[in-house]
């Protein structure tokens, strides 16, 4: 229901359109609650303030305060929002048909409204189903009866409206300014002086095309005129006799025998025999094994570059000839190596595509440094290339003194 309410506001473009609906949704419910087969008073605004002021339920300072407050546009929205919304005639489909067209009404003159306290008594009288007619000033009604209940509904929501903080009431405005969604533009605000659409060959007229494939001309079929088929000429049949397979035929050729002596060399065997517990592993081995064990039915590997660097500190000289092995959690092998003069160590190393695989990396650090081996370890991924992974035997070139 409150976007309803909040709808048929931000529907309504300035103040005069404002005020333009409240009057028409004061008439109509006056029409539609203050008739009977006898003859009834008009429901005015003197006799809404009469009835308020019988019942003890609204006085003069807050009254003044309410005609200042809605000179405001702003105050308006909000007061017409939260009338719409409480009273629950934002459900109604004739005040939608008010609101709309309203909202696109051409006024002659600016609008003007006063009769608020007649229009929030009607609207509550609505939503309880009780007629404006039967509402005496010359007999208040109790305070809760139904008539009791309908005065004093709009006596609160007159207060609400006046006691409400400005800031609120702006921070509501705001969400409940004009969206101009709903509106569509009216005759005189068209452009009528637009350019022209461009003439051919620009503009290319729409018109019909006659496809071929699809064209009663193309083909045209006569079952009377079917021609019977010419008679198929056969030849000789093709035969194969002895006489030609022996004239193509040849004796088999057999060669000498092969024949070893004892007196002849025998040549040394070319299989290389691999200790199952060697120390240093090729990379070819260890790539076996690691795509054996973490890419079977896991997803395809990829092959990454691991580029160890060993520094004696952080941008210093490269370390030469220092020993690296390189192996991975559940594999045996391992790859090792030693750096070179610039201090770096280089291996390609498989890893899953979608995941990442740890790889441990031991640094033997000679005996004039310690005589420790160092373990690092790195986490390697498909998404790069390249790995880097620094060693330093100390942090600062300052530590040698």
């Amino acid at each position: 229901m409150q976007d309803a309410a909040k709808n048929l506001v931000q529907v309504l473009p300035d103040n005069d359109h404002l005020l333009q609906l409240a009057e028409n949704l004061r008439q109509w419910l006056v029409a539609d609650l203050n008739h009977s087969e006898e003859p009834v008073p008009d429901f005015t605004e003197s006799r809404a303030k009469a009835l308020l002021r019988a019942a003890d339920l609204l006085d003069d300072p807050t009254r003044h305060s309410l005609d200042r407050l809605l000179e405001h546009e702003t105050a308006v929205r909000v007061a017409l929002f939260d009338l719409l919304q409480e009273s629950e005639l934002a459900e109604e489909e004739t005040v939608g048909a008010l609101a709309a067209t309203t909202a696109v009404q051409q006024l002659p003159e600016a609008a003007a409204f006063d009769q608020w306290l007649s229009l929030f008594v009607a609207a509550y009288a609505w939503k309880s189903g009780y007629p404006l007619f039967q509402l005496d000033p010359a007999s208040p009604p109790d305070p809760y009866s139904p008539a009791g209940q309908v005065l004093k509904r709009a006596a609160y929501f007159v207060r609400r409206q006046v006691q409400r903080s400005a800031t609120e009431r702006d921070k509501l405005g705001r969400q409940l300014a004009y969206s101009g969604l709903d509106r569509p533009p009216g005759l005189d605000q068209l452009n009528s002086e637009g350019p022209i659409a461009p003439l051919p060959p620009h503009y290319r007229s729409p018109i019909p095309v006659r496809y071929p494939e699809v064209s009663r001309e193309t083909l045209q079929v006569d079952p009377d005129s079917g021609a019977a088929p010419a008679d198929v000429t056969r030849g000789e049949p093709i035969t194969i006799t002895d006489s030609d397979l022996q004239s193509q035929s040849q004796p088999p050729t057999y060669r000498e025998p092969i024949q070893i002596n004892a007196a002849e060399p025998v040549p040394p065997s070319t299989t290389r025999v691999v200790t199952p517990n060697a120390a240093v592993s090729t990379g070819s081995t260890f790539s076996r094994s690691v795509r054996k064990r973490y890419g079977r039915g896991k997803g395809s590997m990829k092959t990454t570059k691991l580029e160890v660097i060993v520094q004696e500190y952080p941008d210093g000289p490269g370390l030469y000839g220092l020993q690296v092995r390189v192996s991975c959690k559940g594999i045996k092998s391992h790859v090792a190596g030693t750096t070179s003069r610039e201090g770096k160590f280089t291996c390609e190393l498989p890893v899953p595509e979608n995941t990442g695989l740890t790889y441990d990396i031991d640094l033997s650090w000679p005996r004039e440094m310690g005589g420790e081996t160092e373990r690092k370890s790195i986490t390697l991924n498909a998404d790069r290339t390249r790995f880097t992974l620094p060693f330093f035997h100390q942090l600062s070139q300052e530590s040698d003194n």
